[in-house]
């Protein structure tokens, strides 16, 4: 679907239903937080639109878990330190790093 990891911004997102088949269970299954999190992230992308909307259609019994997600904060956890030496070997190798003073000034930000 265009919920991942196609860059197609939208002034308005409409998630009509919330359930997704999965095959591996053999069962009808919620949309993860995170996925719902992704689509509705494409409405009113700041260099598109200055503002968007999100229009979330799901059941009664799910309605509370949706409303809560909405009005929590999810906290961001960076996986960057894990691939640490991989992002900089490839500004290395792109050019944008050509000695350890550099390095140093890059990991510094």
């Amino acid at each position: 679907t265009l919920a991942w990891g196609v860059n197609l911004p939208a002034r308005a997102v409409i998630i009509k239903g919330t359930e997704v088949y999965n095959p591996e269970k053999g069962a009808w299954m919620e949309l993860s937080s995170m996925d719902v999190m992704q689509m509705l992230g494409r409405a009113g992308r700041p260099a598109f639109d200055n503002k968007g909307e999100g229009i979330l259609i799901t059941s009664g019994s799910e309605l509370q878990f949706y409303l809560s997600l909405m009005n929590s904060q999810l906290p961001i956890e960076s996986q960057f330190l894990k691939r640490l030496v991989d992002n900089l070997n490839a500004e290395i190798v792109m050019g944008s790093i050509h000695n350890i003073t550099e390095a140093a000034n890059w990991l510094g930000y």
